[in-house]
């Protein structure tokens, strides 16, 4: 628990460096981006075993919801499930997309299927 608070405390303040403002802001992709490369973000993802190598890869698997800002709650947990060896970072997005191209032809399916429905009743009513 000691150590949650710990990485908690060191993300508020690289948040804040980020340009959160404020302990319980949120972060945007532009506010990563400008500061990934900073030595201080630089050295807080070292810390924690991340090699950030595409940033908006990174922040779409972190930002689990879709909603284009990232909590430092959500920040905190996505980091510590990346951590470790630079594939954890590739499975996370080829799972990310998979699941998107999953979603995309499911939707897909059901268009086709209602236009070629249409296309059958317009050809039997014929």
């Amino acid at each position: 628990l000691a150590n949650k608070e710990n990485h908690l405390q060191k993300v508020r303040e690289l948040f804040v460096r980020l340009g959160a403002g404020d302990e319980g802001g949120s972060i945007t992709f532009q506010m990563l981006e400008e500061s990934i490369n900073s030595e201080a973000v630089h050295e807080y993802f070292q810390s924690l075993g991340l090699d950030i190598w595409d940033a908006w890869t990174f922040f779409r698997l972190l930002d689990e919801d879709g909603g284009g800002e990232v909590e430092v709650e959500e920040f905190l947990m996505g980091c510590l499930r990346l951590r470790g060896p630079a594939t954890a970072i590739d499975m996370g997005k080829v799972l990310r997309d998979q699941n998107w191209l999953v979603q995309t032809l499911g939707q897909f399916s059901a268009y086709v299927e209602g236009e070629l429905q249409q296309l059958k009743t317009m050809l039997e009513d014929e």
